[in-house]
């Protein structure tokens, strides 16, 4: 058992690192608030500009904080390169410092929480082994590295499954504003504000293209960042469309009208297929879960009654 000193001590301890991963999260949520106020309050002065123009606040205590714990769990190679962004960018995280506060977030989960949980271990359990406390330490340290991987993997999944199923309506919508008489420019624009509502992330990243043009990047450039950043297969068949469409002259409304088509029948035959998917990933609740509360219902009262005639205790 442990004696009064050393619990007082260890709830010292516990208490100093969970104060500071208190101190680390608030100034990083501070930093974050400070930017999103700035970043308000210009785009009120100025309009809607392009994030990389944005002032940028400057915390410098908490920036030091976050650069030497980003720079702990960041990529050996490749951190300058735009495929580490790219995964920002596709997760909708656009903010110019998003890479750094992941990777510090991350080194916090790795180091700090592992040793709180040991210290809470200690503090609960005086007498758990060795051996089990450093299992519980390792298993959250490995808790902590993948868990903001998995995390980001299912944000940009989520992301990339809900604009997939609003491209057959944004097609639509294109059509008819070309039908009418607008440019294909004003046509985006005006397509991703009537999307806002229903489809925002979407709308947002075509209201982003569409500010790519106006800040004098080309169409085609900015229709290519477009699919970059949103790593669709069937926005990649409508932007080469759209630029073949215009390099040879071919008419949009027929064009786009046909790849709506097929956007539609695609998305009908994603849903046939999880549908198929369904029985087979009921198979196992059934066996395990219902299948035994079904058999205790049918069987329980009358082995109650064998049980009873018999003598069985």
């Amino acid at each position: 058992m442990m004696n009064w000193d050393t619990s007082t001590l260890l709830g010292l301890v516990f208490s100093l690192l969970v104060f500071a991963a208190v101190v680390v999260a608030v100034f990083a949520f501070n930093r974050f608030v400070e930017q999103r106020k700035a970043q308000n309050r210009f785009k009120d002065l100025m309009g809607t500009v392009k994030p990389s123009v944005l002032p940028q606040v400057q915390v410098p205590k908490a920036s030091r904080w976050m650069d030497s714990l980003y720079k702990l769990s960041l990529p050996t190679e490749g951190w300058g390169e735009s495929a580490i962004r790219l995964k920002f960018l596709r997760a909708g995280f656009r903010q110019s410092d998003a890479p750094r506060i992941y990777y510090a977030v991350k080194s916090i989960l790795v180091l700090l929480v592992p040793i709180l949980v040991s210290v809470a271990l200690m503090l609960l359990q005086p007498d758990l082994p060795s051996n089990k406390l450093a299992l519980y330490a390792v298993l959250t340290a490995a808790l902590g590295y993948y868990g903001p991987d998995a995390y980001l993997h299912w944000r940009t999944q989520a992301r990339r499954d809900t604009m997939q199923r609003g491209l057959p309506d944004l097609v639509d919508l294109l059509v008819v504003a070309l039908e009418s008489g607008m440019g294909l420019d004003a046509a985006i624009t005006r397509v991703a504000k009537e999307l806002a509502r229903s489809n925002p992330m979407l709308a947002e990243e075509f209201y982003l293209a569409g500010l790519e043009v106006r800040a004098g990047a080309g169409r085609m450039v900015a229709l290519k960042n477009l699919a970059l950043r949103m790593n669709l297969e069937d926005l990649s068949g409508l932007v080469t469309m759209l630029n073949q469409s215009e390099r040879f002259g071919t008419s949009l409304g027929e064009s786009l009208r046909v790849q709506s088509e097929v956007m539609r029948l695609k998305r009908g035959q994603r849903a046939e297929e999880i549908a198929a998917k369904i029985p087979v990933k009921m198979l196992f609740p059934l066996i395990f879960f219902i299948f035994p509360s079904i058999m205790v219902v049918l069987v329980g009262p009358g082995w109650l009654q064998i049980s009873a005639a018999f003598g069985f205790k």
